[in-house]
């Protein structure tokens, strides 16, 4: 003879002892955090809508000055053309900085382009003169970084070319460069992003290069 057994009733999942202890392991994850200062670098993307007339008119009168990153290393070029320094132009391709092992950006090379870029801004474009316009703001520069490049490479050379290089020699680097160096903080009152220094001072002149960056990723 079959024996049916009864059929039993499942009660409700008690979840209150799993939200008591999530409770408290809150406030444990929260002091265990750790807080750390996030730098902001200024990085414009061109824009895919067409310029008028009078936004062409003013790209003209910029430097445009670019800086392309290859396997093989650096081209630095600007409106007036190629910015190699003397004698360091590799044949017709014009390559400024040359990578000793495609691909690889070592300390060195970024380094020397960090120091040719403090000389064109500071001593063969410091004026004003050949921007066309003195309003135009020579903090601006392009970087250019192709498929074979890779990420960190690219993180390094924002560096190199927002920093003033400390220790150069032509010209000589500011002896007052700030502790903090070329960081960003929002002016409310301004409503823009700005170099600060101590107790709300503009420190742009001493501790920039080129803060205002066009990352033109991918184009030739």
């Amino acid at each position: 003879m079959r024996k049916y057994r009864a059929s039993q009733e499942v009660g409700e999942l008690n979840l209150l002892p799993i939200m008591n202890l999530i409770s408290l392991l809150i406030p444990f994850l929260l002091l265990s955090a750790q807080f750390i200062q996030i730098g902001i670098i200024l990085i414009q993307t061109p824009r895919l809508k067409s310029q008028s007339s009078a936004d062409k008119k003013q790209k003209k009168k910029a430097l445009n000055l670019t800086v392309i990153m290859t396997g093989k290393g650096y081209y630095v070029k600007s409106r007036f053309g190629s910015e190699c320094p003397p004698g360091k132009a590799g044949g017709e391709e014009k390559l400024c900085f040359r990578n000793k092992e495609k691909g690889k950006f070592t300390a060195d090379t970024i380094r020397a382009l960090q120091l040719h870029l403090w000389y064109l801004y500071k001593r063969k474009y410091g004026s004003s003169q050949y921007y066309e316009d003195e309003k135009m703001d020579h903090h601006s520069i392009t970087l250019v970084p192709q498929h074979d490049v890779k990420y960190e490479a690219v993180v390094k050379t924002l560096d190199a070319l927002r920093e003033i290089p400390a220790g150069a020699k032509d010209p000589p680097s500011p002896t007052n460069m700030p502790a903090s160096g070329c960081r960003m903080t929002f002016d409310k009152k301004a409503h823009t992003w700005m170099v600060q220094g101590a107790k709300g001072e503009d420190v742009t002149e001493r501790a920039c290069m080129y803060h205002l960056v066009t990352l033109a990723i991918g184009a030739s």
